[in-house]
């Protein structure tokens, strides 16, 4: 997969952070354009064993969850542990439903918050953009690497899981997608059905993750999402 030139160009990313050669990998941003500049100005995220930092977080129901770069959009609107926000107007008007993690495994395991969001954005005609900020470094799936596929390599690699369906990840540093564009109209259907999702995946330490996101309220959160990027 190669990395989608236009759309990095758009949403205003700096070339030497995702728009450079070495992205050319088999990358594409998951970050929406009210995302890009407080993520390019904040510390890496780190992950680390045991209590050597103090883990953030996840923000109750009913309180606004801000991302990295979140700072310029709008809140609209709140249903359950779904927030949605909106940023500029016309075509370049950008909108999302966004949410933390409600169980992090191990507990151990100390991360930054993570965030799974699904953004619309008017301009581009793009309504299911499913996107994850892990709060950590991880490792990319098995193919991703360039690497030969192994015995069940996939059931390591990072993946979206929706009841018993596995959707495979991209990975670029702390941040994932689905690795098939195409699957995210489904995802999105499947997570307004569903009670939960699970996203699992590998931290560069080896580390196997898993955080799971209550899905009640998500569909509501969606539909005002499209109604505010109509």
């Amino acid at each position: 997969m190669l990395l989608d030139v236009r759309r990095c160009l758009l949403l205003g990313l700096s070339t030497a952070l995702l728009c450079g050669p070495a992205a050319l990998t088999g990358s594409r941003s998951p970050l929406g354009a009210g995302l890009v500049q407080a993520q390019e100005a904040a510390p890496a995220a780190t992950e680390e064993s045991g209590s050597k930092r103090r883990r953030t977080r996840s923000g109750k129901s009913g309180k606004a969850v801000t991302a990295p770069g979140m700072q310029q959009a709008t809140p609209v609107a709140i249903f359950g542990d779904w927030n949605v926000f909106a940023n500029g107007q016309g075509k370049t008007r950008v909108c999302y439903a966004i949410a933390q993690p409600t169980t992090r495994s191990p507990k151990t395991l100390a991360r930054d918050t993570a965030y799974l969001f699904v953004t619309v954005r008017k301009g581009e005609n793009i309504a299911n953009e499913v996107a994850v900020m892990l709060g950590f470094p991880a490792k990319p799936a098995t193919s991703q690497a360039g690497a030969a596929a192994k015995p069940n390599a996939a059931a390591t690699d990072p993946a979206i899981h929706l009841g018993a369906t596995r959707y495979g990840l991209v990975i670029k540093d702390s941040n994932a997608w689905l690795q098939n564009q195409a699957e995210e109209t489904r995802v999105v259907t499947e997570m307004t059905r569903t009670a939960k999702l699970q996203v699992k995946t590998t931290s560069m330490r080896g580390n196997p993750t898993s955080d799971e996101y209550a899905l009640a309220g998500f569909g509501e959160a969606m539909k005002r999402a499209r109604e505010e990027c109509k």
